[in-house]
């Protein structure tokens, strides 16, 4: 109630520097509370603009089937030693202090060593991380991103920072006294988050040349890990990872680069990459570039996918599957936050698609034919010199219902937005629950 008044009679500004202290407190004062449980578990971080939630369900399911009991939180929910516990209904893929701090004392009580937390730049901007001690930090890429929040490029960067600046700053514990961080080779950042101190550091790469072999050694970099002949298809991707095989179920080359991080994190823990890739062998995540089983002749994903590169990635992964056409149903999540992005939407979606149905996404209090009219100037972009059919159907489900019953054999449906989550945040700030997986199922029966 106290926070609703507060968001009506403050200027924005003032609630935005007023958050870092008022959740910092909060967060210091649950992990007091509760008896400080980060201490008592190795604790993983794992941040970047996509594929951070894939990577910490990779890496708990890697743990968890080597014998080592892990837990985690991120956007899909919190699990205990691979048992999810319950959805992410509260729209944070980070959740505030205060529950970050119960989950992992949840953790504790389970009998688990090791815990994975999603970490993102919101709720790092927030201080939503304090009083928990990192032992390991991880990233998965870096695009620009929430700059409506962040302000631009270089503080959402430095908001993404903050975790490795944490791990560095962090208690060291008896029972795993080394500080660890894992980075990308290949990102165009890696400089930045490589000048972060730690105990041990190490690196993913498609390819290892002589100019990247100094970036590593300049940074201490002793542990690498190459990524070789990715063979992708619709059914998942075989690749290796320092010449070991490996196989997942989930399509997309992004995934085989999430696979990559959490296979590489789980070695600097101890596991055989072997192990790692038994584990990834049957990988799924329900809403996660899913295929929904159809007898209809035509395939049908769903994907969170709620950023631009995320949503690029999955598009790319469907155009290189044979098809048809490619038919893509869409919103722009996050209402106010990030409008920059709906005309990218819009223009990364022509890019792929050759059928297009704009609706809602999480609109919150925003207009939804304002975010829709808006994503259709991105597509006329493209559309100019490209065909294109384009609707815009604001209710999801009955868009969702037209691109299946319009289908054609051959086709592939690429639902994005929503995925995993179990709400839908309609206009007015009106919350319903939503399990778009079990829609399409309903529709295609």
């Amino acid at each position: 109630m106290l926070k609703n008044l507060l968001k009506k009679i403050l200027p924005k500004t003032t609630l935005k520097k007023i958050r870092p202290f008022w959740h910092g407190f909060l967060a210091s004062a649950a992990a007091f509370r509760n008896g400080f449980p980060s201490k008592q578990l190795v604790v993983i971080g794992i941040t970047g603009t996509a594929g951070k939630s894939t990577t910490v369900q990779m890496l708990a399911k890697i743990m968890n089937d080597s014998g080592l009991k892990t837990g985690y939180v991120t956007t899909v929910g919190y699990s205990v030693n691979g048992d999810v516990f319950n959805k992410n209904k509260i729209s944070l893929s980070m959740p505030s202090g205060p529950v970050l701090q119960s989950r992992l004392l949840d953790m504790i009580d389970a009998g688990c060593k090791y815990a994975v937390i999603e970490a993102t730049s919101e709720g790092l901007a927030q201080n939503r991380h304090f009083g928990i001690d990192f032992d390991m930090a991880l990233l998965t890429n870096l695009h620009p991103a929430h700059l409506d929040s962040h302000g631009d490029f270089e503080s959402y960067k430095r908001a993404k920072g903050r975790l490795f600046k944490a791990v560095s700053a962090s208690m060291r514990k008896e029972f795993f006294p080394a500080k660890i961080i894992g980075l990308n080779l290949d990102s165009a950042d890696f400089g930045y988050f490589a000048g972060f101190k730690a105990d041990k550091k190490f690196a993913v790469t498609s390819a290892l040349n002589e100019e990247k072999s100094l970036m590593a050694t300049a940074a201490g970099i002793k542990n690498i890990y190459i990524l070789e002949d990715i063979k992708a298809t619709a059914e998942g991707s075989n690749f290796k990872i320092s010449n070991q095989e490996f196989k997942i179920g989930v399509p997309g080359e992004f995934n085989v680069w999430n696979a990559l991080l959490a296979a590489s994190a789980a070695n600097m823990l101890g596991v055989e990459l072997a192990k790692s890739a038994e584990a990834l062998t049957n990988f799924k995540i329900i809403g996660r570039m899913e295929e929904i089983d159809s007898v209809k002749g035509f395939k049908v994903f769903i994907d969170y996918a709620p950023e631009p590169i995320a949503m690029e990635n999955s598009l790319q992964a469907v155009s290189g599957m044979p098809h048809k056409r490619v038919v893509h149903v869409f919103g722009s999540t996050g209402g106010h936050r990030d409008v920059g992005k709906r005309q990218e939407f819009g223009k990364i979606s022509a890019t792929y698609a050759d059928k297009i149905i704009i609706t809602n996404d999480d609109v919150y209090e925003s207009d939804p034919v304002k975010i829709a009219e808006e994503i259709k100037n991105g597509i006329d972009a493209i559309a100019s010199v490209k065909n294109i059919e384009v609707k815009t159907i604001l209710d999801r489900g009955e868009a969702i219902r037209i691109a299946i019953a319009e289908a054609e054999e051959g086709d592939i449906i690429l639902i994005t937005g929503k995925g995993s989550e179990n709400f839908l945040v309609l206009p007015g700030d009106k919350r319903i629950d939503w399990d778009e997986h079990k829609l399409v199922e309903t529709l295609l029966r």
